[in-house]
């Protein structure tokens, strides 16, 4: 990708539309792209060797995952505790040593470890609207790390270096959940319905569901295995249990033993009643937005050169190009005295007559402090730009316009 990384980008030459229509939950996508350095902006092979020189990286908390033919090794075997923490840290050269031997190293969270995946990620879930999750897969030559399973969610594999071998077969069930099929191994894999050798640059698209195995040849290999976590039509029924506490017929106690027959009637025709009631009355435009409150809300900052603010924020002046961060999110709220701008599970307070000046940090890609509109004066829109540096919604341009 040449220009700033989206989902769009990714199932190219495939439009963003056709892909959720045709593709979404419904069957796999492979894209060949004939490109070698379609990911290096997402992630090159630079960016793993800097990661694990960190001589501090924790082998607990399911940060690391060293797996051969579906049979994983306890972290204790490629990890050494120190002596006044306790913490298990990462042995690198017991962790080169089994990768020699033909074990796939997993690191799991890269969204949240890789700064390029960071970014990577941050920009996907504000494309998208829902959590994005990273993890990367190193598979040294003739091996495999995984049997045949499949995912709860659906997945992205971008391959970003050498190849590796896919095989798909059949969805046993239909959309899982969190809930395990326990009998998976019981299923009848027969001949793959799909198989493919992804090289880099490939992506391979995966529904949840879907049983897959994957393994290499005469090559090593790299890919991010890229989890897609939206809201799913079951979660909006854990609202409705919010909306039903409002209701005080809801919060009353169910039978117990004691009580008669004519009440336990009572309670199974009045139930029944208000439930339909409920969901008869239920406004799902509302339901719908509270869910995006919620994803914008929580959202994880993106923190891409905030320490380079944090150095020059005292050298603010009207001459400043600032722009607003990429992958923000944010909601607006309004009474007839403040509004309210919420981002980053945190919401900042200005008064009414402050719009015209919110409306230019807040809708404009890029600006100059002193093109800030409103009545504030000159040192207000200073003080204003300097408030939203500091918390993470603007970044600094260039102190000077001619810098």
């Amino acid at each position: 990708m040449n220009t700033e990384p989206n989902f769009s980008q990714l199932v190219y030459p495939y439009k963003i539309t056709d892909f959720f229509q045709s593709y979404w939950e419904k069957k796999y996508l492979y894209i060949n792209r004939n490109n070698n350095s379609f990911y290096n902006n997402i992630l090159d092979n630079n960016d793993i060797d800097n990661f694990l020189q960190n001589q501090k990286l924790q082998a607990e908390c399911d940060n690391f995952f060293l797996v051969k033919d579906g049979n994983s090794l306890d972290f204790k075997n490629w990890s050494k505790q120190e002596s006044k923490s306790h913490q298990y840290i990462v042995d690198n050269n017991k962790l080169f040593e089994f990768l020699h031997q033909g074990f796939t190293l997993v690191i799991n969270g890269v969204h949240k470890s890789i700064p390029k995946l960071i970014n990577f990620c941050n920009l996907l879930e504000s494309e998208l609207k829902f959590r994005i999750r990273a993890n990367i897969y190193i598979t040294p030559p003739t091996a495999q790390g995984l049997l045949p399973h499949y995912d709860e969610h659906d997945v992205c594999i971008l391959q970003i270096h050498g190849t590796k071998i896919w095989n798909l077969y059949h969805s046993p069930i239909q959309l899982p959940s969190q809930q395990k099929d326990q009998g998976i191994g019981l299923h009848s894999l027969e001949k793959p319905e799909f198989e493919v050798e992804l090289k880099p640059g490939d992506l391979l698209y995966i529904p949840r569901g879907l049983i897959h195995q994957a393994f290499t040849t005469d090559t090593n290999s790299i890919h991010i295995a890229l989890g897609l976590y939206p809201t799913y039509w079951f979660e909006l029924l854990q609202d409705l249990v919010e909306l039903a506490k409002e209701n005080p017929a809801f919060r009353r106690a169910i039978p117990n033993e004691f009580m008669n027959d004519d009440q336990k009637s009572f309670f199974k025709e009045n139930f029944r009643q208000i439930c339909q009631d409920l969901v008869t009355n239920l406004d799902v435009d509302t339901l719908l937005e509270t869910k995006s409150h919620q994803f914008i809300v929580n959202k994880r900052s993106q923190d891409e050169s905030r320490f380079k603010d944090w150095l020059l924020i005292s050298q603010i002046n009207l001459n400043s190009i600032l722009s607003r961060r990429k992958s923000i999110l944010f909601s607006i709220d309004k009474d007839k005295s403040n509004i309210y701008i919420n981002f980053y599970n945190k919401t900042l307070t200005f008064p009414i007559f402050f719009a015209p000046s919110l409306s230019t940090i807040l809708y404009s890609d890029r600006f100059a402090v002193k093109d800030i509109g409103g009545l504030i004066n000159n040192e207000g829109k200073i003080k204003l730009v300097t408030k939203f540096i500091q918390e993470g919604f603007l970044k600094i341009e260039s102190i000077n316009a001619d810098d």
